[in-house]
């Protein structure tokens, strides 16, 4: 049975500018928008206009119902698609926004069952479906619960009064969307629709059918979507698709997540607007996201959409700043070699406080702590100390691990300053002296700090203490990780 789900989450008010109040009995034809509202029952109080984006409500106009009659209007067009009216005390019921000019008169203790439109194709046969559809769940429902006490032989009996009324909203909404197959609504249907499931071949096991339906009803899980309307950007039912489709259909890795994303863009390439939104908000979701290894997707979408010239929608200086992210993030992706410390002619660089040179490379061990610090960071000071008992517990054979070996992990700890007397001072204070230390420590011809390389960027170093782990051939296993993380990712990795 389809069900056509009524959620009011929370308004968010995108404008701080509200319409005055409306004068009832006056009509301004050269309004862009004209809904008039009437409620039986509804005291003198604001009522309000929003639209459903992005799994949210937004506010977009607000007007004062004298005896139950209200009008929304404006100068601008209305966007196409799901609004909201809200009433006080929550009270709220949905709206198709196709027309500009409308009116609908109801009930306030009967929203849905009292509603009647005027010049309104779409709204009317919206609310004959509405109304058909809460019919018969009031129906079903209390089938539904008498089912739960019901001996064997009722169960039978009441499924099949339960089929009967499914059959008959099957017919019903197959029938609505042949008859109105012209309206917006219909296509809020069939994106509620799911896809027909095959039954899978018969010699397949029963794990590999369970499989085998998966993979088709994620591989056909946007047929009934339409692409090239933009209207279905402003219902509850992209937004939850989406999210559906990466967060519980897509495994949870990078990889995955990157490759859902692109069938969906691809697909939304259809509509411009749509496009823009899909892309703009896979983007920017993975780039905020605190789940360590997710910005491998921010660079997937910048690389694959932003650098093609595709996010035209992008002003310049944006676009430098967003591949300028992009191109810092990528090369410490999870899973990719850590860049080595080489300056322009291919030398290494990274000296101790005695000069002598110590590749991150030649670090043999089953796993290298990289570490960024500062000697003048307080909460490196802070910080680095908790990392040092961690790293000799881990090495003093760490209770945790069945066997009594100790586990293989050397420090390489870069200086990120230019001092070296404070650094000196750092590695005794904190008594890290035997740990790797190296520093980058250079100076101009005119005697200024000076880096031999872009390694700052390279590891996107804005701030320390930064910890990196890496396996034994220097590949990045986990960035940005707390002295807590240390020890609980590396006895996941030796189990």
């Amino acid at each position: 049975m389809i069900k056509y789900i009524f959620t009011l989450l929370s308004i968010f008010i995108l404008s701080n500018s509200y319409s005055q109040q409306i004068n009832l009995l006056k009509s301004n034809e050269n309004n862009a928008y004209e809904i008039k509202g009437e409620i039986i029952g509804l005291q003198d109080t604001s009522v309000m206009l929003a639209y459903y984006f992005g799994g949210k409500q937004y506010a977009t106009d607000t007007a004062f119902s004298k005896n139950g009659k209200f009008i929304f209007k404006g100068d601008e067009t209305l966007d196409g698609g799901m609004y909201l009216i809200v009433l006080p005390n929550q009270q709220y019921f949905d709206l198709v926004i196709s027309e500009q000019q409308f009116s609908f008169k109801t009930n306030l203790n009967s929203l849905v069952e009292s509603m009647e439109f005027t010049n309104s194709k779409e709204n009317t046969p919206f609310y004959n479906y509405l109304k058909f559809i809460t019919t018969q769940q009031k129906l079903v429902s209390p089938l539904r619960e008498k089912q739960k006490t019901a001996s064997e032989k009722e169960k039978e009996a009441i499924n099949k009064e339960i089929i009967k009324i499914d059959t008959e909203v099957k017919e019903f909404k197959d029938q609505f969307e042949e008859e109105y197959s012209d309206i917006f609504f219909t296509k809020v249907i069939k994106a509620t629709t799911e896809p027909e499931i095959p039954a899978a071949p018969k010699e397949l096991s029963k794990e590999e059918k369970q499989i085998f339906q998966f993979e088709y009803y994620k591989e056909h899980y946007w047929d009934n979507v339409d692409f090239t309307d933009e209207r279905i950007l402003k219902t509850p039912i992209f937004f939850n698709k989406m999210d559906t489709y990466l967060n519980k259909l897509t495994v949870q890795h990078p990889d995955s997540i990157s490759k859902s994303s692109d069938v969906i863009a691809i697909l939304s390439r259809q509509n411009k607007d749509i496009f823009q939104y899909v892309v703009s908000y896979i983007t920017s979701t993975y780039e905020r996201s605190k789940i360590m290894g997710m910005d491998a997707i921010f660079v997937h979408m910048v690389e694959n959409y932003y650098m093609t010239g595709e996010a035209d929608w992008v002003k310049e200086k944006q676009l430098e700043k967003i591949e300028e992210r992009a191109e810092k993030i990528a090369p410490n992706l999870i899973g990719r070699p850590s860049p080595p410390f080489l300056n322009q002619l291919g030398i290494p660089f990274m000296k101790d406080t005695n000069g002598i040179i110590h590749k991150l490379y030649d670090v043999e061990a089953k796993y290298t702590l990289l570490i960024f610090f500062g000697p003048d960071c307080g909460h490196c000071k802070k910080e680095l100390p908790k990392v040092k008992k961690v790293v000799d517990s881990l090495t003093a054979a760490p209770k945790f691990l069945s066997s009594h070996k100790s586990v293989d992990v050397k420090v390489y700890a870069v200086q990120t300053e230019f001092d070296k007397k404070k650094w000196e001072k750092f590695i005794i204070n904190q008594g890290i002296g035997d740990w790797i230390n190296v520093g980058d420590i250079l100076e101009d011809p005119d005697g200024n700090p000076a880096a031999s390389s872009n390694w700052r960027d390279q590891y996107d170093i804005y701030s320390t203490p930064v910890i990196y782990l890496l396996d034994k051939d220097k590949k990045i296993l986990a960035k940005r990780i707390s002295y807590k993380q240390i020890s609980e990712i590396i006895k996941r990795l030796e189990k």
